[in-house]
């Protein structure tokens, strides 16, 4: 049994710098259990403000399906999230554009692990923070951050070899210790996301 424990507690830890960290849990929005995940949106992009009803349905290991409802009921997008590509069912004409499809896939495909799952990290250990990076590859990468001798992540950021194009914010309930809401800003064009967790 000691044996057993020692093992496990071997798998669960990474030596960096001559320090035990523990290795988080990524902050994926549907974990591997779930199937189905609600959210409240607030989309905030060129000069539209839209509010209402995120729903993330888990269809296999690997793919999501995301429909965005506004808050009066009308469908504005729904679409297929798959591990190198996105499918468009419908799109509400004003999203309706390459560049946004684009960016909801890349921060979907994010939230969700699919961009991250099954890929190798580096760890990188300072005094101010643990980073988790993950390289997509053509030069892009994801950077998760958690704050020293604690595995919740705080943020992640989207980069290129030029600058950082997304920030994620996450925000979690100290009841649960599960995130509750979070915020992703982009660097280079006006779009910002408000997500908030709705427990079913």
């Amino acid at each position: 049994m000691r044996r057993f424990l020692l093992i496990s507690c071997i798998l669960w830890f990474s030596m960096v710098w001559g320090k035990l960290i523990a290795q988080p849990s990524l902050p994926e929005f549907c974990n591997t259990n779930d199937s189905l995940g609600m959210y409240n949106i607030t989309l905030e992009f060129s000069k539209n403000t839209v509010s209402g009803l995120l729903i993330l349905k888990k269809t296999s290991d690997s793919t999501f399906r995301l429909i965005l409802n506004a808050e009066m009921g009308p469908k504005l997008l729904d679409m297929e999230l798959l591990p190198n590509e996105y499918k468009t069912i419908y799109a509400y004409k004003k999203l309706n554009k390459r560049r946004i499809l684009k960016t909801f896939y890349i921060d979907f495909a994010s939230l969700t692990g699919i961009l991250t799952r099954n890929k190798a990290y580096n760890i990188d250990y300072s005094r101010l923070s643990t980073d988790f990076t993950y390289d997509l590859g053509k030069k892009n990468k994801i950077i998760y951050s958690s704050e020293p001798a604690t595995t919740r992540i705080n943020s992640g950021k989207m980069e290129d070899e030029n600058s950082i194009n997304t920030i994620f914010y996450y925000f979690y309930d100290s009841s649960t210790s599960g995130i509750s809401s979070m915020k992703l800003e982009h660097q280079h064009f006006r779009m910002v996301i408000l997500l908030k967790k709705i427990n079913l």
